[in-house]
């Protein structure tokens, strides 16, 4: 009986994780990993707060902007910008960064 509870609360886990999986937008893990402690909602990220500051709030959210093409995330990822350092292929690969982008740049127009 124990082996059968544990089988299936390993399925149901399993399921659970392929579901959420399957809800999240491709890149959009990768925006989670590399991207949003500075550029995340709300306060206390400091990429948000100074795109906000030279553009406006219209403009600040990466995930809610509209005018993000995917080649301009990746050379801003490439070689940075004001005080964002540039990421090496070595830190995020070419084939994430290219889901990075396609992501950033269609995430606001939905």
């Amino acid at each position: 009986m124990k082996r059968v509870l544990c089988t299936f609360a390993w399925a149901m886990s399993m399921a659970l994780s392929a579901s959420r999986a399957a809800d999240t937008a491709p890149g959009k893990e990768l925006f989670d990993h590399y991207c949003a402690e500075c550029h995340g909602a709300g306060p206390g990220h400091p990429g948000t707060q100074q795109l906000g500051w030279l553009h406006g709030e219209s403009r600040a959210l990466l995930e809610k902007r509209t005018d993000l093409s995917p080649d301009y995330v990746k050379f801003v990822v490439r070689h940075g910008l004001w005080e964002m350092p540039p990421f090496r292929p070595t830190e995020i690969d070419d084939a994430a960064l290219a889901r990075l982008a396609e992501y950033l740049a269609r995430s606001g127009k939905h």
